[in-house]
Order: structure tokens, then C-alpha cells, then sequence
């Protein structure tokens, strides 16, 4: 019972930094664009198995799992979890779009005891000195042009990777509020001006990338530092994989397949048929979930006996970002929850 209050309090405190990426650990299908090298075989399967690479990253937020003997064994066979693909093209691009059944590939990372991550982004707040600088310095017209170039390059390149590992990137606003920090703590160091300027942001964590060297010249790559990082300078690919791997732990399921619970789960708010059908694929998705029945339907209320591996609260972390179970579950005693199901639009 204690161990389920406290799950309640940390989602409680982390949904005030981070954003969900709403039924992610849910979905029928996974599509990943890769591109591709042909039309030929050999080529296509290369393209799953890239497809396959990528949606393990996502899927469990760790930037080296593909490492792991049992998914070394899958990429040798990715078709097995395809459902579909179409080949497409973009510019001069021949791109592969890869369809993965999402309930075999979940089961592949949760049955092996890896790490399956729950669909929250974190959030990290972004600055980007080129940026400031534009509004602060004078320069000629072509070294103007160049850095705001590059500067557009970084966030547009950091942005994207962010958004291949979950991460959410937020940029200051740079209004006068922003401007006055930057100079109240020049004399001292970035890193203290974006310890103070996160806290009006309400973020914890922070990321700032240069385009320059200590001498002022533009770099062929950008450098950029984190606490996460120790502040070494590392490189903006570097940085995000850091982030993701660091920050994405906290929501993540570590999945003992071996420990199995019994509960009983409550689930109001169902006025129709079609109501139903949606809750029993809601459980029946759900990969913590080995075996299930409804045991009761009365009213808008039905109850199911479920079976499933791993501990109730990994089943609790896992159902409270389904986008059609809403609030957190009103606890009735230790092995009974209780939802109130919300029919999609």
C-alpha cells in the first residue's frame, strides 16, 4: 500500500517537468522512416533491421540496447516484427516506412528484463549563446549572416535529435528579463546564469551549445555542455544520447518477468458496448498484463482479475499515461485500483 502512494507523489512531481507522449506505450503500430540504400532485398532488410535498431532506442530510451544479446538475435530476423512497409520517396531519398507490431516488440523488451520507457519526455531547457549574441553585438554584414546560419543549423539539428531520443528542448524566451541575466552573470559564467534562469522556467535540467571557440571562431562542430556532462564540452550528438539516457530513467519499467501479482482493477465510465471493447484492449495491450477476465459489469463499472508479471506499481506507472484512463486511480485497497475510462474523440 505504501509503495503505491509513493508512485502516486513522483508522477505527481514529474508531470510538473515533463510532457507525455500520449498512448506511446500503447500503440498497435510503430512506423520508422529509414532511408534506403535500393529496391532490392538485401537492401529492404538492411531497412528493417536500421527500423528495428531505432524503435529500440525509442522504445526503451537507452542509447546502447541494441548491445543486448536477445535483440542482437531479433535484428537478425527483424520481419518477424514487421506488420507491413511501403517505399516512398523524398527529394533524392528512396525511404522505407517500417510498420512494427507494437505488442510483440514491447514483449520483447519487457519479457528480457529491459528497460521499456513509458511515453514521458523530459524537458530541458535550450540556450544557445549565437542567439543572444545577435541581439547584443555589432558585426559585418557576411560574419552576421554566417553565424545566424549556423546558429539555425544547431537548434534545428539538436531539435531533431532531441526529438529521436523523447526529449523536449525549450529555448528562453530572450525578453528583457532573459537579456538582464545574461549580463548580470557575464562576469561569471554561462553556467551560473543558466542555474538562476532555469528556475524561471521551472526546469531542472539544461543544455547550452556554442558555435564558437574560446577565441570567437567558428567550429566545424558544435560543442555543448550539461551537469550531466561534468560541464565538458562534448559534442550536440553526445549531449542529447546523454540526456536521453540520463533523464529518461526515471520513466522507465524495469520488468521482472520472473515476479507475478494478482489485482483486481475497477474501470467506471463505461455507457456503451463499444465502451467495453475499448477497455478490453486497453488490458489486453498492456504488456505487464499475462492474463485477464472480467469478473463483475454492473452499471457504468466493470471489474476484471488480472494476472500480470512485474509489480502492481509498474502496472499503475504504465496505466497512468494512457490517454483514455484519466486522473490517477482511486486506490480501494492493496491489491484493487480503480479508473474511470474516457472514450477518445
Amino acid at each position: 500500500m505504501k509503495n503505491i502512494f509513493l508512485i502516486i507523489f513522483f508522477l505527481a512531481v514529474l508531470f510538473s517537468r515533463i510532457e507525455a507522449e500520449e498512448g506511446y506505450a500503447f500503440k498497435n503500430l510503430y512506423e520508422i522512416e529509414v532511408i534506403l540504400e535500393g529496391t532490392d532485398r538485401s537492401s529492404i532488410n538492411k531497412g528493417m533491421r536500421d527500423a528495428l535498431q531505432s524503435l529500440m532506442i525509442n522504445l526503451s530510451g537507452v542509447s546502447d540496447i541494441n548491445r543486448y544479446s536477445v535483440l542482437k538475435v531479433a535484428l537478425k530476423n527483424p520481419e518477424e516484427y514487421v506488420s507491413e512497409y511501403r517505399l516512398t520517396s523524398e527529394e533524392e531519398n528512396l525511404l522505407g516506412i517500417f510498420s512494427f507490431n507494437g505488442e510483440e516488440v514491447r514483449e520483447l523488451l519487457s519479457n528480457n528484463n529491459l528497460p521499456l520507457w513509458i511515453g514521458i519526455k523530459p524537458r530541458v531547457l535550450l540556450f544557445l549563446p549565437c542567439k543572444s549574441q545577435t541581439f547584443l553585438t555589432v558585426e559585418k554584414e557576411k560574419d552576421f549572416l554566417k553565424r545566424k546560419q549556423l546558429c539555425k543549423e544547431t537548434k534545428d539539428k539538436i531539435l531533431e535529435k532531441g526529438s529521436m531520443r523523447n526529449i523536449v528542448f525549450i529555448e528562453p524566451v530572450l525578453d528583457f528579463v532573459d537579456l538582464k541575466f545574461i549580463d548580470l552573470f557575464k562576469p561569471k559564467s554561462d553556467q551560473d546564469f543558466l542555474n538562476k534562469i532555469s528556475l524561471r522556467y521551472g526546469l531542472e535540467d539544461w543544455a547550452i551549445c556554442y558555435i564558437q571557440d574560446e577565441y570567437g571562431v567558428l567550429v566545424e562542430e558544435p560543442k555543448c555542455i550539461t551537469p550531466l556532462s561534468d560541464l565538458r564540452k562534448i559534442t550536440l550528438l553526445e549531449t542529447v544520447d546523454l540526456l536521453a539516457d540520463e533523464l529518461t530513467k526515471d520513466f522507465q519499467l524495469n520488468i521482472d518477468s520472473n515476479l507475478t501479482n494478482k489485482l483486481t482493477i475497477l474501470i467506471t465510465g463505461i455507457e456503451k458496448f463499444d465502451h467495453l471493447i475499448s477497455v478490453e484492449n486497453i488490458i489486453a495491450s498492456n504488456t505487464l498484463v499475462s492474463s485477464y477476465f472480467m469478473s463483475s459489469l454492473s452499471g457504468n463499472t466493470a471489474s476484471y482479475q488480472l494476472e500480470i508479471k512485474g509489480k502492481i506499481v509498474d502496472l499503475q506507472m504504465l496505466m497512468s499515461v494512457n490517454p483514455f484512463l484519466v486522473g490517477q486511480p482511486e486506490i480501494i485497497e492493496d491489491e484493487s485500483l480503480k479508473y474511470i475510462f474516457k472514450p477518445g474523440k
